[in-house]
This record gives C-alpha cells, structure tokens and sequence, in this order.
C-alpha cells in the first residue's frame, strides 16, 4: 500500500517508524566510532544517544497529540455543519419546525454546551502547540548561552532541505575572498566522497526496512545527496557530515541544546567549522544553521 491510500495517522505512524529506524543508523554509526578502551568518549557518546532517543520520543508524543486534537476539532466543526432536512426535523406526530421560531431553552442550552465543548479544544491544542514552541524557544535559549561561551553567535539559514550544507558553506565563504563555497558543491563533494569510500560507509546506511543497502540502493542514495533539496535530494545528516569533513580535510563541530559536542575528523589539525544542530525549533523538523564569530 502506497503512503497516498494509506490513512493519516497510519502515515504519522510509517513516518515514526522511518524516523525510529534513521535514529538506529545514526546511533550505530555513533557506535562504531568510539575509539577502543576509549572509556570517556565511550560514556559522552551514550549520553548523546540516551538525548537522541528521549528527543525522539517527546517529538512523537506531541506529534500524536496534535494529531488526535486536531482530528476532535475537526470533528466538531463537522457535527456544527450539518444541516438537517425537514423530514430529519419531523418525528412520526409532529409538523415539520418553523425556521422562524425562536430557539428554545434547551436548544440555546445544547449550543452552549457546544460552545463550551470548541472553546476547550481550540485551548487545549493551542496549549499544546504553545508548548512545542517554548520548547524551540528554551532549546534556541540553551544553544545561545553555549555560543555565548565560545565567543559565537548564531547565524540563521533557511530552512530549505539544503540546510546543513549551507550552514558549513557560509562559515568557509568567510574565510574565501573567491571563489565562494556553495551548498550545491559541498553535496557533491559528500556524494564523490562516499562513493569512493563505499566500503567506510555502507554497513551504516539502511533502507525503510533496516536492511544494508544494495548496490543499486547505494548509488540511489548518493545521487540524493548530490541533488539539492529541490532536485530531490535528502537532507544531510552524519554520514554526510564525515563524508564532507574528510573530504575538506577539516574538522567539523556540531552544538545542540546538550553539553555535548558531536565532532567529525578529529584527526584533522585545521580550525573546525561549527554549525548547530536545532531538533524543536523550526515547524519543518530538524535544522541546521551556521555560526560566526562575535565582534569585539
């Protein structure tokens, strides 16, 4: 069955099932890269994978909620529309109702209870919708103050699907006078990077249903990470943060709202690009955006 016959929440379902599985290919991916008797980065790699599974999860649940309160107000509004025949008016002895009368107490009394019955669930889901933005908004508040430390600021970038390339680009385009970096370039640098390290990367890469990709799925892949967002490409992620760290030779910082720091090619003695890593702030899911210097 195709996602467009399948129902709404059963495609919110799939969608989590997708997300879970993609949370499983970073977390192994995570897993194999602690060095051995490594007992630090051991311990600092679970913490961030513990963050990774709670953040999914909490993601979910308000997804679910939403879901569930729009479906009731939905419902409401639906039951509020309907307008009855004259014969639905009619019971077996009575004449038809006179549209010109005035409502009766227990009808003002039905329409109130009504009123009532809207009036708590448009509350509660903007309650619930006010409460995934104060969790952006404290998730936004916490990635500051860390940035704050490192003498950084936050720089914004669309959210556009191309997010996470452009982030890396804008920070190596100031360090350019030319030519400029782009996020189109550094997709291809990722996809040529990959495909001539196959072997590096395909234990970590898995299809819907968990399962190593194919040759054929491989080469599906890479051509998704070349292509812009527009073009249909996929939005980048670890993999291809390692694969564009080793390719520019450079490494590559990831902040989020934690302590903790995801980094990419430590071995490399460059001065490291840092972008952050946003998971509730932004309504299309997650986001990446860039960082620059604070000038003194």
């Amino acid at each position: 069955m195709s996602d467009s016959e399948l129902s709404p929440l059963d495609q919110l379902k799939s969608k989590h099932n997708k997300e879970k599985k993609d949370l499983q290919a970073k977390i192994t991916s995570l897993k194999h890269s602690i060095p051995k008797n490594d007992k630090k980065k051991k311990k600092e790699v679970m913490s961030t994978i513990e963050q990774m599974e709670d953040d999914l999860k909490a993601k979910h649940e308000v997804e679910l909620k939403e879901f569930h309160s729009s479906l009731a107000s939905l419902t409401i509004s639906s039951n509020d529309n309907e307008v009855k025949t004259p014969s639905e008016q009619t019971t077996n002895n009575e004449q038809p109702i006179n549209v010109e009368k005035r409502p009766t107490k227990a009808q003002k009394r039905r329409e109130k209870k009504e009123q009532e019955m809207r009036r708590r669930e448009e509350a509660a889901l903007y309650d619930e919708q006010n409460a995934v933005f104060s969790q952006g908004k404290l998730e936004t508040n916490a990635i500051t103050q860390i940035l704050q430390e490192r003498s950084l600021r936050l720089v914004e970038i669309a959210p556009d699907g191309d997010c996470m390339y452009n982030a890396l680009a804008y920070q190596i385009n100031m360090e350019l006078i030319v030519p400029k970096m782009t996020g189109s370039e550094l997709r291809q640098k990722a996809a040529n990077y990959i495909r001539a390290h196959k072997a590096d990367f395909l234990p970590f890469l898995t299809d819907d249903d968990g399962e190593i990709l194919s040759d054929m799925g491989f080469e599906e892949y890479c051509l998704k990470v070349e292509r812009t967002s527009p073009e249909g490409g996929a939005w980048g992620g670890d993999a291809e943060l390692k694969a564009i760290s080793c390719a520019l030779q450079r490494p590559i910082e990831v902040l989020q709202s934690t302590t903790c720091v995801t980094r990419f090619g430590e071995q490399f003695t460059k001065s490291p690009l840092v972008i952050t890593y946003h998971r509730f702030a932004y309504q299309l899911g997650e986001h990446y955006n860039s960082t620059a210097l604070i000038k003194s």
